[in-house]
């Protein structure tokens, strides 16, 4: 039985298809249909609404995500918020009259899932140095965005009444009492050993956390997947622990929380993860479901690489280690066996001495596939030569790869110039990638080169933009 709440009403219901995503129960079951369908793959926003979950520490967390690839079943005991509640006694939203006060909606099909995301930045705990990042999920495609970012700015600076949560003491109560989930073909087991259970007994079941990945094969290739293992809930998956030299990820942590902690610890990674999908992706995928795909070019594998992190793989009994290079073996292929699940990744401090930057080229800036990913880890000794290093690269070959005949090349050497050129000229031998519709493999060979080149740049302090000479 799902129990969710969606908007005022707490519906129950008594079995829904593992496939059934929220946007269609909401458009076609409920007749809710503010919530547009664009894009059926999380890119447009089209289908924004919000969902409210209860956080151990901060109460009732708002997040924007994508009915389109959001399980209806990944969301019992959660609140859906739709556009249609916002607008309360025929009043309009202070959201919604501001976007109107702007001029912010063009032809209106994009408008909902706008005013959602809008939603979800006046909801915000604590201030926002970037609020536009809110709507780095939604396409305007009357290019309507200046507007929408002026609202965004103006919300982030005021806290609005919300009509439309007059009772959130209701809300948390009932948050609170939901009994556990019971749903025939969606297991949802809450520790290692559920987890070990739910795979005996659906072997041929597929994960699922955030379900970004996993909702295209439905959306897109309209698989009719009969089997699901929501590990979303899984204790041993779901936190962040310090450990003596270094720390612990677990895989199913929300990659926005993931976020937060690489900012703090790594700041070297805040570009790359604030370009990993939207917003509104981030707040459902997770560092494990990157990693369980692997694709060629996903942009979590390099960045592990380069930091010398580990993924920890699990079976129920037996927890073991393996750098990412060596776990991920072909196109799309890992060491994972059908028993197993990827439980952690482990990320050691970064030393004295120690400089990381990743790098990422795409054709759009924001929530758009890569076409090269570059990551560099150097050490330098006292006499500032490489005393080691780590570099790797993404859509450069059939798999996140660490390219291990420029490191011993470096090796030992002081970081010169003329070291770059070398190094630029091996790469030009050693990395074959292939031609598509995002670069061609002459193209990427160049990127690499290029990348080496800045990242010699900015560990001398040398300026590399226009910017940087004023």
């Amino acid at each position: 039985m799902l129990e969710i709440m969606i908007n005022e009403e707490v519906i129950e219901i008594e079995y829904a298809a593992p496939s059934t995503m929220l946007l269609s129960y909401l458009r076609d079951q409920l007749g809710l249909t503010g919530s547009k369908e664009g894009c059926a793959s999380g890119d447009c926003g089209a289908c924004t609404v919000i969902m409210i979950d209860l956080h151990a520490h901060s109460g009732l967390r708002f997040s924007q995500i994508n009915a389109c690839i959001t399980p209806l079943n990944a969301l019992h005991a959660k609140h859906i918020v739709t556009v249609e509640h916002l607008n309360k006694n025929g009043a309009l939203h202070p959201v919604q009259q501001l976007v109107v006060d702007k001029h912010g909606s063009q032809c209106g099909f994009c408008t909902p899932g706008i005013i959602m995301s809008l939603y979800a930045l006046s909801k915000r705990q604590g201030n926002t140095d970037k609020p536009e990042d809110f709507l780095a999920g939604n396409l305007c495609r009357c290019t309507g965005y200046g507007p929408l970012i002026d609202a965004a700015k103006e919300i982030a600076g005021v806290q609005y009444y919300d009509p439309t949560l007059a009772d959130e003491a209701a809300v948390t109560a009932w948050l609170s009492s939901c009994n556990a989930q019971t749903t025939h073909n969606y297991l949802k087991p809450t520790n290692r050993k559920q987890l070990a259970e739910a795979r005996r007994a659906m072997p041929k079941a597929s994960f699922i956390a955030g379900g970004t990945d996993l909702a295209l094969e439905i959306t897109q290739q309209l698989s009719d997947i009969e089997q699901i293992i929501d590990i979303s809930q899984v204790d041993d998956l779901l936190s962040i622990t310090e450990l003596d030299h270094g720390w612990r990820i677990g895989a199913a942590v929300p990659l926005n929380q993931v976020h937060t902690f690489m900012r703090e610890h790594f700041p070297s990674t805040d570009e790359l993860i604030s370009r990993l999908g939207s917003l509104t992706i981030r707040n459902r995928a997770t560092l494990g479901g990157s990693l369980g795909h692997a694709s060629p070019i996903g942009d979590i594998a390099p960045l592990l690489i380069s930091l010398n992190g580990e993924i920890e793989v699990d079976d129920g009994e037996t927890k073991r280690r393996h750098a990412p290079h060596e776990y991920i073996t072909g196109y799309r292929q890992t060491l994972l066996e059908k028993q197993q699940w990827i439980s952690g990744v482990y990320i050691p401090r970064l030393g004295k001495n120690q400089r990381h930057a990743i790098y990422k080229v795409s054709k759009r800036f924001e929530d758009d596939i890569a076409t090269v990913v570059m990551a560099f880890n150097f050490r330098f000794d006292t006499q500032s030569r490489i005393e080691s290093c780590s570099i790797a690269g993404g859509g450069i070959a059939a798999k996140s790869t660490r390219l291990s005949e420029l490191e011993a090349h470096m090796l030992g050497k002081p970081f010169t110039q003329a070291l770059v050129r070398e190094v630029k000229a091996l790469a030009a031998l050693h990395i074959h990638p292939l031609s598509d519709v995002r670069g061609s493999a002459n193209y990427r060979v160049s990127l690499v080169q290029n990348l080496i080149q800045r990242f010699y740049f900015e560990c001398n302090n040398i300026p590399t933009r226009l910017s940087d000479h004023a």
